[in-house]
C-alpha cells in the first residue's frame, strides 16, 4: 500500500520503506507456504510440476511489486535531497524471476523438494520432513523479495545520482546488522543473512549521515538501552563493548566459538570447551573462538610478533595460544574493571 512521504524526514522515509517491503516479503512468504502445503507428500516431484510454478510466479510477482516500492520510496528520497538525474525510472518488471545470485527463481525453491527428500531417505517422520522443507522454502522465498528489492534501491539511487548510502538497520535487529550500521559506497555489496530486513537510505558520499541513522556500529550500539544492548549483543559481549570493545570483534568473535555444537547450527547458546583437567579431577573449560587466529587476523598477527608459533590447521596457519571470548574475560575479571579491560587488549578485542 502507498504511504504518504510529503513532510517527512529521512528516518521516517526510511522506516516506512524497510516496513512496506518487510509487509510485503512476508505475504509472499505466506502464499508461496499455503501453495507448498498443497503439495503430495507422496509425489513429490509429480505435485511440484503443479505447484513449483505457480510458487514461482507469486515470488516473481512480489519481486516486481518490491521494485515498484522502489520508485515510491524514492519520491520521498528526492523530496529531501535533491538529484542529479529527477527523470530517471525503473523497469520494474526486469526485477522479477531470479535470486540474487541470478538463478531462476522456480528452480531454486524446488531446493524445498530436495531437502524433504533427503530427510526421508535418512530417516526422518515425512510430516517432519515436510515441515523442514517448508522451513526451507520460506527462508528462500523472504530472501527472493527481500534481496531484489534492494537491488531495485541501490540500481535506481546509483542511477539518479547518489554515490553512497546509510544502512537502515530494522528495530530489533540481530548483532550481524547492527555491526554494519553506518555510510557504504554504492559500489560496496550490501552485506546480509537469510531474511534480512535492513535497507538502505541514499546519501552523497561528501554529505552528513542523517539524522535518526547511525554513521557506525559504535553510534547504534549507544543508541539501546543498556536491556536491549545485552540482548542485542548478549550480556557478556555488551559488558565488552561498554568497556570500549570493537562491537565488530565481539560479534565475529562468536562466529569461531570452540564450543561443542551440531554442524551447520547458528550460535543461540555457548557451550564451554575444555582445556584441561583441575587438581580435583574436574574439567578445566573456558569460551574460546578460532576467529581472528590466523596469522593474517589482528589476534594472531600480534601473537607470532609476539613470539608465539603457529601452526598450519587445514589451508591456514595459526597461532597455537588459545582466543578468549567475551563471555570468558568478563568471568574472569568479575567486577575489576581494570582487569577487564587489561584482558579485552590481551585478546584483541580492545586496542
Amino acid at each position: 500500500m502507498p504511504w504518504t512521504v510529503l513532510r517527512l524526514q529521512p528516518k521516517q522515509v526510511a522506516d516506512q520503506h524497510r516496513a512496506a517491503r518487510a509487509v510485503l516479503a512476508d505475504r509472499v512468504t505466506r502464499d508461496s507456504l499455503a501453495l507448498w502445503r498443497r503439495m503430495n507428500i507422496v509425489e513429490l516431484d509429480a505435485s511440484w510440476n503443479t505447484i513449483g510454478p505457480a510458487i514461482g510466479r507469486v515470488v516473481t510477482l512480489g519481486q516486481v511489486d518490491a521494485a515498484r516500492q522502489t520508485a515510491t520510496f524514492m519520491q520521498g528520497v528526492e523530496r529531501i535531497t535533491p538529484t542529479r538525474f529527477p527523470g530517471v525510472d525503473l523497469a520494474v518488471e526486469s526485477f522479477g524471476g531470479v535470486t540474487l545470485a541470478g538463478r531462476d527463481v522456480t528452480a531454486e525453491a524446488f531446493g524445498a523438494v530436495a531437502t524433504t527428500k533427503g530427510l526421508i531417505s535418512q530417516g526422518v517422520r515425512s510430516g517432519d520432513a515436510f515441515l523442514r522443507g517448508a522451513m526451507s522454502l520460506a527462508v528462500l522465498v523472504g530472501a527472493a523479495v527481500q534481496d531484489i528489492g534492494r537491488q531495485a534501491d541501490m540500481t535506481l539511487a546509483t542511477a539518479k545520482g547518489f554515490t553512497s548510502y546509510v544502512r537502515v538497520v530494522s528495530a530489533g535487529a540481530c548483532s550481524r546488522c547492527a555491526i554494519l550500521a553506518g555510510k557504504e559506497d554504492y559500489r560496496t555489496p550490501f552485506l546480509r543473512h537469510p531474511r534480512c530486513r535492513c535497507t538502505s537510505f541514499p546519501v552523497q558520499s561528501d554529505g552528513a549521515t542523517p539524522d535518526g541513522m547511525f554513521s557506525n556500529s559504535g553510534a547504534y550500539f549507544e543508541s539501546l538501552s543498556p536491556g536491549e544492548q545485552n540482548r542485542v549483543f548478549t550480556n557478556a559481549g555488551a559488558e565488552a563493548i561498554r568497556n570500549g570493545a570493537d562491537p565488530s570483534k565481539v560479534v565475529n568473535a562468536r562466529r569461531g566459538y570452540f564450543g561443542s555444537k551440531p554442524a551447520g547450527v547458528p550460535v543461540r547458546r555457548l557451550r564451554p570447551v575444555q582445556i584441561g583437567v583441575r587438581p580435583d579431577g574436574s574439567p578445566l573449560t573456558v569460551f574460546a573462538t578460532g576467529e581472528g587466529t590466523t596469522v593474517r587476523g589482528a589476534f594472531g598477527r600480534a601473537e607470532t610478533q609476539a613470539g608465539v608459533e603457529a601452526t598450519r590447521q587445514g589451508s591456514y596457519r595459526r597461532t597455537t595460544s588459545l582466543r578468549l571470548m567475551p563471555e570468558q574475560i568478563v568471568r574472569m575479571a568479575g567486577d575489576n574493571r581494570e582487569r577487564l579491560v587489561e584482558l579485552l587488549q590481551r585478546y584483541g578485542y580492545l586496542y
